[in-house]
């Protein structure tokens, strides 16, 4: 299955979304703010990060950025979430987020929604790895 990051300023959103995605068989990586993401995703590059925006240290649109700026990311799928209202997904989009889920998430959909995003992700490594 993918290493999915998960980088959130609240145990208890990283907790939930880590058991929901292990219980599918995903390995799970924790980051309590978007400068521990970009780090935590530099060290071991995941297949998909889920990243909260408003958060302590570095916030979520700011680290999108930051993992955007480094080659070995570039195509990693970046899946905001955030409870904020004001938060929309053009403004993730913006900061180089592929989409926006509005916290709380319906976990009977949630993995399903993240699946293209992983085939999408595979694809490129497959492809990369296949290039001359």
């Amino acid at each position: 299955m993918a290493r999915i990051l998960v980088v959130d300023d609240q145990a208890e959103n990283r907790d939930l979304l880590a058991y929901l995605l292990r219980s599918h068989g995903h390995t799970v990586c924790l980051a309590p703010d978007g400068a521990a993401g970009v780090r935590a995703a530099l060290a071991n590059p995941p297949d998909l990060v889920l990243m909260d925006i408003a958060m302590p240290v570095t916030d979520g649109l700011t680290a999108a950025r930051q993992m955007r700026s480094h080659p070995e990311l570039a195509d990693t799928p970046l899946i905001a979430i955030s409870a904020t209202g004001t938060v929309t997904e053009a403004t993730t989009r913006k900061s180089g987020f592929d989409a926006f889920y509005p916290i709380p998430i319906e976990p009977a959909d949630f993995v399903a929604r993240l699946a293209p995003f992983l085939t999408r992700r595979r694809s490129a490594q497959s492809h990369q790895r296949s290039s001359p």
